[in-house]
């Protein structure tokens, strides 16, 4: 049975995006890692989304994903799109705001993981199985 989702109509940025995000966290991760120690206080440009708020428009671009590819655990070859404006609309956000904050937080991964904790928190909370 084909599940439809409003979040599975036209896509707004294609899964290039989407593989490359999973491919930058990754390497995130690892940077962090090795990078994290003895880091200054780093200022967020007025441009940029606040962790709070990048991490709410996270959680709600994983929650899309989660809905569009239900079974990706169980076929990873089949991936639907997104529709990235939907979750823009919904955090009162524009494509612009949210790529030049994902730059910067990709090119500070000591930030970026502060905000994938509170991502991952966020998604803890959720009730998957009701």
């Amino acid at each position: 049975m084909e599940r439809h989702s409003s979040l599975q109509s036209r896509p707004v940025v294609g899964s290039n995006l989407r593989d490359c995000f999973v491919t930058s966290f990754l390497a995130i991760t690892l940077s962090v890692a090795l990078f994290s120690c003895g880091q200054k206080a780093i200022s967020i440009p007025p441009n940029v989304l606040p962790k709070g708020k990048m991490a709410q428009v996270l959680t709600d671009i994983h929650l899309a994903e989660a809905e569009a590819n239900p079974n990706a655990f169980a076929d990873s070859t089949q991936k639907a799109t997104i529709n990235f404006q939907q979750v823009f609309e919904k955090d009162t956000i524009t494509k612009k705001q949210y790529e030049e904050s994902l730059t910067f937080y990709i090119a500070h991964p000591e930030l970026l993981n502060e905000v994938y904790e509170e991502v991952v928190n966020e998604l803890s909370k959720k009730n998957f199985g009701k």
